[in-house]
Formats: structure tokens, sequence, C-alpha cells
């Protein structure tokens, strides 16, 4: 201790320190927390996998996230008659894919134009989807399509009107 220059006694200044222990323990902390935030995140990014099949036989696959099926990929079974008869009945398989759908749906309605599998042309084609999530994790629902399309005959400008129509039902399960 010494004297001040008012004649006062100076004790020497203490500068408070925070532990440096405490401070790495923090870090440790955040840290942690961080890293196993990050694998969740990426995780309900991603989705879960799933993988299922149709009555139709076809393969069903889809991820799963946040009360939505992303990249859906199927196929459905179409029959094709011809309206004013005369014409050979076509069947076959139609690709059928969605870049996301609400799990929970009930007679969703969709028209889009595409292509077909049946037809050289795209055709308008009405969609109708219902979807739901099951208590064991499965997700079931049906899917229904239909369109029409003209083919043409001879002698030029008659046709042969068809009209199409797929329907099946899936189930799939989380791949694990």
């Amino acid at each position: 201790m010494s004297a001040g220059p008012r004649g006062g006694i100076v004790a020497a200044m203490s500068i408070p320190r925070r532990n440096p222990m405490r401070k790495l323990l923090v870090f440790v902390a955040v840290a942690s927390l961080l890293a196993a935030a990050v694998p969740a995140a990426a995780q309900a990014a991603k989705g879960v996998p799933y993988k299922g099949k149709t009555t139709g036989g076809h393969p069903i696959t889809f991820k799963y996230s946040k009360g939505k099926m992303h990249n859906v990929k199927t196929g459905v079974p179409m029959t094709c008659i011809s309206i004013q008869g005369g014409g050979s009945p076509v069947t076959g398989a139609d690709l059928w894919t969605a870049g996301w759908l609400k799990v929970g749906l009930r007679d969703h309605k969709v028209t889009e134009t595409s292509p077909t599998a049946l037809h050289y042309r795209d055709v308008t084609k009405n969609h109708t989807i219902n979807t739901r999530r099951g208590r064991n994790g499965a997700i079931t629902g049906s899917i229904r399509v239909q369109f029409s399309f003209l083919i043409p005959k001879y002698p030029i400008g008659t046709f042969s009107i068809y009209s199409c129509l797929g329907s099946m039902k899936f189930k799939a399960t989380p791949r694990r």
C-alpha cells in the first residue's frame, strides 16, 4: 500500500477476472448442441424414404417430411376404350409423378396437361387423390386418373374417341 497524491491510502487495484474454465464449458456445451441440431435438421430436410406397392402391382416411392410426400413416383394401370365402338381397347401403365403431396388429402382434384404412355400427344388429365397416415407410420391412399384422346382413322377427317380411366390404391411404409 502506498499514499496517494491526496494523502489517502491506495490499495492495489484488482481487476475482476472471469473464470476461463467456465467460458470453456459454455463453449463446449453450445458446440455440442449445434452439432446435435445439424443432423436433425438435415434429416428433416431430406425426409424419411418410403416404399410400397399399389393394387396394380407397381412400386411406389417417395420421401416423407413435415406432413408432405415429396418426389412421388408410381405407375397407374389404365384402360382406354373407344366410346363410339369399333375400336380395340388400349391398356397399359401410365407413369404418375408428383413433386409433393400433402398427407391427409380427401378427394383432392387436379387437372393438368401432360404426356401419357398410351398416346403420342399431350392429354388433359384429371386426377383425384386421397392420402392418409396410419398409426404405425404407414401412408395409404388412392389415385384415380381420367383422360381422353382422339385417334385419326381412314378416311381423312374421321376419328375414334378413346376415354381412359385408371385407379389404384397404395400402401407405403418407411424404409429403414
